[in-house]
């Protein structure tokens, strides 16, 4: 089976309305589903997903596409792996392509059978470390949590783990590879994570990719993850990530440590991801800019907690995020304040959390002397690179106003720092540019229909001149160039087919029937032929000569006639439509 029907069989298997509706409240409008979209923040619906014609399509942001780009732009996965997991779904048997070499297909199963064991065996040695259960039970976990969480325990020898993957028939270079053990000074392999606690890192699919392990009492380092490996980038993995990544409708929130996000998850606050013991960075925030634009910082409320924040927000304002900033008590963490106030206060202080210009300002003048221009000055150049993502709002202008007047300065002068640093148009947030084709309407129905084989090869049958001359006369050219392979249809024409699709979707399906659709069009073309003899029978050239006029109106009678015909047939069209 060749691989386009493979490709046709799955979609046309998959419920897109099921599919989407897993991270999207729809409810049914005519013959599509509607809700908020996914990709852009909004408060009216403009979102659509025509399930019977396997798209979907955002008339806020333009975003488009199928069940393949769903899960490739939702879950972060490339094509094979959407393909893949679609057609496990619908319970359709996919022949293995080998576009990356057999041998680094072969190394990551097992890999990922090799952290599958590694998780079984941390796991079942938690119940039997009395220290590990204290310290969970220190932190606030429950047993049924930690059980689902995936916590374990790594026993105190050299060869623990490393002897249990012998016994599953994994050899020590591949457990070397995992990340799961490395070498002593004298070269023999030893467990890498020995007496801590072991926390689970998934991928966005919710797979084991690394470990983290948490020392007891003093010992150090505090945390440790296993290696970076095939399987695990730490600068691209973000903690909890695979649990938050359908609860971001208000927003990422993002914490420093393992058990800041494990226990706002107990709580059941499940937007809360974390970096892996690095800064933020560009990676992260464009995972989450796939879900969400609004981004919550709750670091530790000290200097270096402060610092994360700032650099958090000069990463994330150049991308277009909303970024709000949670501020929390000197000496409390997300996980702490969490337990102090109790989930729903919690909740409350994460819908409430204010933008960042008050701590950008603050943070800005603080310590400084404004009576003296240098330091006047020096909060200027602080300010202008981030005061430049501000919306241009009345309430901008009173800020910039306060502002000027606060530093001595001409809001003139402010306006101009803030404009000198505005960001690069390549860096400022862009939505999509809406696909807007200018299509007649004789047309748009045709472009809507011929995803039916049937009728497009009906349409490739009429003559020409009945639509060439139309507005959108091109795209109908492409899908009949393309024999209704929409691989073979260039990415802008298939943007704008999609559109026409999801704006005819809600209408009413007696205005799509074929029939009427052919006769339409070719009445579109007598009447424009009526009016060019008309034109025609007027030129001063043919009013002196008999015979061409006599022809003219030959002609124009036998188009007075089929337009009469054509009439005719779409009454009894119409007529048998309603009788049924």
């Amino acid at each position: 089976m060749r691989d386009r029907e493979i490709i046709q069989r799955i979609k046309d298997a998959t419920d897109l309305a099921a599919l989407v509706g897993q991270a999207v409240k729809l409810r049914r409008q005519g013959s599509a589903w509607v809700g908020l979209c996914p990709f852009h923040s909004e408060r009216s619906p403009s979102f659509q997903v025509v399930a019977d014609r396997g798209f979907y399509h955002c008339f806020g942001c333009g975003k488009h596409g199928d069940a393949f780009t769903w899960l490739m732009e939702r879950e972060g996965l490339a094509f094979p792996e959407a393909m893949e997991q679609l057609a496990q779904s619908a319970g359709i048997e996919v022949p293995r392509q080998r576009e990356r070499p057999a041998a680094e297909l072969d190394l990551e199963a097992r890999l990922r059978s090799a952290m599958d064991a590694a998780q079984a065996f941390y796991q079942g040695r938690l119940a039997g470390s009395p220290k590990a259960l204290d310290y969970l039970k220190g932190r606030g976990m429950t047993p049924a949590f930690s059980q689902e969480a995936g916590l374990g325990y790594a026993p105190d020898g050299w060869e623990a783990l490393l002897g249990h993957l012998k016994a599953q028939g994994f050899s020590p270079d591949l457990a070397e590879q995992a990340g799961l053990v490395s070498r002593s000074e004298r070269g023999n392999h030893i467990d890498f994570l020995r007496d801590r606690l072991v926390i689970p890192i998934h991928d966005a699919r919710g797979r084991v990719i690394a470990f983290g392990g948490r020392a007891f009492g003093a010992a150090q380092p505090k945390y440790l993850n296993t290696r970076e490996t095939p399987l695990f980038n730490k600068g691209g993995v973000l903690f909890g990530f695979h649990r938050a990544k359908g609860q971001l409708r208000d927003g990422a929130l993002v914490v420093e440590g393992y058990f800041d996000v494990l226990q706002l998850q107990q709580e059941g606050i499940n937007q809360v991801v974390a970096p892996l013991g690095t800064a933020l960075t560009e990676a992260h925030l464009q995972l989450i800019g796939r879900f969400t634009k609004r981004l919550i910082l709750c670091f530790d409320g000290d200097a270096a907690g402060l610092r994360a924040m700032e650099k958090g927000l000069k990463l994330a304002l150049p991308l277009g995020f909303d970024v709000r900033l949670l501020l929390l008590p000197a000496g409390e963490d997300p996980d702490t304040w969490c337990l102090a106030l109790g989930a729903e206060a919690f909740r409350e202080l994460i819908g409430k959390a204010p933008d960042w210009t008050n701590f950008i300002i603050n943070r800005a003048l603080d310590g400084k002397d404004l009576r003296r221009t240098p330091e006047r000055m020096e909060a200027l150049r602080e300010l202008a690179g981030y005061l430049a993502f501000l919306p241009a709002t009345p309430e901008q202008r009173e800020l910039f106003a306060s502002l000027a007047h606060e530093l001595r300065i001409p809001l003139s002068e402010l306006d101009k720092a803030i404009k000198a640093r505005t960001a690069p148009p390549e860096a400022a947030p862009e939505l999509p540019e809406q696909p807007r084709a200018e299509v007649d309407d004789l047309l748009r129905p045709i472009l809507v229909l011929c995803r039916d084989p049937a009728l497009l090869a009906r349409a490739a049958a009429v003559p020409p001149a009945w639509w060439e001359s139309l507005q959108g006369a091109p795209l109908l050219q492409c899908l009949l160039d393309a024999a209704g392979d929409e691989s073979l249809v260039p990415p802008e024409a298939l943007a704008q087919l999609r559109y026409l699709e999801a704006k005819w979707s809600a209408k009413d399906e007696a205005e799509l029937m074929p029939e009427q659709i052919f006769i339409k069009l070719e009445l579109g073309y007598v009447e424009r032929e009526k009016q060019a003899l008309n034109r025609q029978m007027q030129d001063p050239g043919v009013m002196v000569d008999p015979q061409l006029q006599g022809r003219l109106a030959q002609s124009l009678d036998q188009l007075l006639r089929r337009g009469r015909q054509l009439r005719v047939q779409m009454v009894e069209l119409r007529r048998n439509s309603f009788s049924r």
